[in-house]
């Protein structure tokens, strides 16, 4: 699963850095559009001004000087013997007048965020340079001849203009000379406008068309409704995005690294994460395997211990038998009367002492089996009701000597259910005896029975008005071998293994076992069997019954005075507070 994580982790931080890089790219380019052409409707209305305004002012004399460079440039003459012909001092004199021109030409951009103004002829000599500190003026034609034109075939941009349309584009990491006189760089946006000779022509961004460069003839272009417009120059406006640009590129920078960052620490803290709760499992696992090695440690100890107290309980029951028979001969006075009353009396407590320990030793037992799930049961249809009328009849003496009332709440149906009668009565003489050993004289206990109309089922209700437990204390009561009272010199006797086997004997047949009780009220035990166990149904049919080990079910601790009082064999409190 871990490595699985990895492996996507890894494949979403691609595709997530790529994402990222994509539309970081788009945004870039999207956001340098609009910056472009907000700054190139500004441009337009700039040049649109400077034609109108300082253009219009000079531009005859400037063009004066133009046409006679240009007469210079094409006849080929070096610009060294310039000065030997004609139209020379013509042409010196209109640059001369272009020194107040590019003073005019400051002036006018002077309050504006233009960086730099060019001016170029078509052939791409550079005759005037402005920029936020001072204007940088050619001064004579030999400086002009040797200046490096722009080539309009290797500069897009130009040879774009020179067809009469607008041209712009980016300058990131140019050189520019602040109004200080520093020097610094920046980012420029280059907006290139041609000047047309027709003092109507505004510029515009819109195609216009240049008949000399379309290859036609006049009058094919006024056929075709198109003037020809020659143009005087080309002006060149550098706009000082600096700050806009910088701006720009912090916030790709801070959205696409930001992300990247982000996305990266979620990644790096998923498999920080995963790695953590990897080596929690595997050390979750190791100590899971320990556990399991000592339950069934565990485990094997019980088994080995319930099988010594079979072993053992088997061994005693021996010596305990002929104990028993013997005593009960004694006391029967076969062979001849006691000479002593003491005697009698001993013999008494023997018999009933040796009665009492097989019945704990048959309680070890038949626990023993059920624990190892060796208890057979004798499926056959009982006449509940009978039964547990049966139960209370053998239990009545016990609480006439206890001066505890036995209330009858049984309906006069009979109920039949098919199940293991003998068990079924052990378990009832269980919950009744312990009912009875553990309310006090004056108190009550219940019995009310039920059947279920849904499956048929029948359910029986011990209530007491005895001591009660507290409802902590019921797990203890409920685990085998334990009491709540637990001192060495404890008011109510037992091994504790009276609630403990009447709930597996309950399980066993197919029910459940419920226990509520209250220090001071008294206890309610309600046991719920079904009509019929469930995979049980064919086993009245089956082999012989395996001979039980609690043949001493119904015998009882003997009291002096009364050794042969019908017998329950487990007087145990449902409280279990001594058993």
């Amino acid at each position: 699963m871990f490595s699985f994580i990895r492996w996507v982790s890894a494949v979403s931080f691609l595709v997530v850095m790529f994402g990222v890089i994509f539309f970081g790219h788009e945004f870039r380019k999207i956001a340098t559009s609009n910056l472009i052409d907000i700054v190139n409707n500004s441009n337009s209305n700039m040049a649109r001004n400077f034609q109108n305004t300082t253009w219009k002012a000079y531009r005859e004399q400037v063009r004066t000087g133009l046409d006679w460079y240009q007469k210079f440039r094409a006849s080929g003459v070096n610009a060294t013997e310039w000065n030997k012909y004609n139209g020379y001092q013509e042409m010196i004199a209109a640059f001369g007048v272009m020194d107040g021109f590019s003073r005019h030409v400051f002036k006018h951009f002077e309050d504006s965020p233009i960086a730099e103004i060019n001016l170029y002829t078509q052939d791409g000599v550079r005759i005037l340079s402005v920029n936020q500190s001072h204007t940088i003026w050619v001064q004579d034609a030999k400086t002009m001849g040797s200046a490096t034109p722009i080539k309009p075939s290797e500069d897009a941009d130009f040879g774009t203009v020179l067809g009469g349309t607008v041209a712009s584009g980016v300058m990131d990491e140019q050189s520019f000379v602040k109004p200080d006189g520093t020097t610094s760089k920046g980012t420029f946006i280059r907006g290139l406008f041609p000047v047309f000779r027709d003092e109507n022509q505004q510029v515009s961004s819109s195609i216009l068309v240049d008949c000399e460069q379309s290859g036609k003839s006049d009058v094919e272009c006024k056929n075709a409704g198109h003037e020809k417009r020659p143009l005087d120059v080309v002006l060149e406006l550098r706009y000082d995005v600096s700050a806009q640009w910088n701006q720009l590129q912090f916030f790709y920078r801070i959205s696409v690294y930001g992300v990247m960052g982000v996305f990266s620490i979620m990644i790096l803290l998923m498999l920080f994460t995963s790695g953590k709760a990897e080596s929690i499992i595997a050390k979750q696992h190791e100590t899971n395997l320990e556990l399991a090695a000592q339950a069934a440690g565990a485990q094997a100890e019980s088994r080995d211990k319930s099988q010594f107290l079979a072993n053992v309980s088997h061994e005693l029951r021996t010596p305990l038998n002929a104990i028993i028979g013997f005593s009960e001969f004694i006391k029967s006075e076969r062979s001849g009367k006691i000479g002593n009353e003491k005697y009698a009396e001993y013999i008494r407590d023997i018999h009933g002492s040796g009665v009492h320990l097989l019945s704990l030793i048959n309680d070890i037992l038949d626990y023993s089996k059920a624990e190892a799930d060796k208890l057979e049961l004798d499926i056959s249809e009982v006449d509940a009701t009978k039964l547990v009328k049966n139960s209370m009849r053998l239990v009545s003496p016990r609480a006439e000597g206890a001066q505890v009332n036995l209330v009858e709440e049984i309906p006069r149906e009979h109920f039949i259910i098919e199940t293991d009668a003998k068990k079924f009565k052990q378990v009832l003489l269980n919950l009744l005896s312990n009912a009875v050993k553990f309310t006090p004289s004056g108190g009550s206990v219940t019995v009310t029975m039920w059947s279920n109309v849904v499956d048929g089922g029948l359910s029986v209700e011990v209530r007491d008005t005895g001591i009660g437990i507290a409802p902590k204390d019921i797990s203890r009561a409920m685990a085998p071998f334990g009491q709540v009272d637990n001192t060495l010199s404890r008011k109510y006797e037992g091994t504790g293994l009276g609630l403990p086997l009447t709930r597996k004997f309950v399980e066993i047949m197919g029910g459940t076992f419920n226990i509520a009780s209250e220090v001071g009220k008294g206890t309610t035990i309600t046991v719920a069997l079904p009509k019929k166990p469930k995979g049980k149904a064919d086993q009245a049919e089956s082999a012989p019954v395996v001979a039980k080990a609690a043949k001493q079910s119904e015998a009882t601790l003997p009291t002096a005075g009364n050794v042969n009082e019908p017998s329950t064999r487990n007087a145990h409190p449902p409280q279990a507070l001594s058993l």
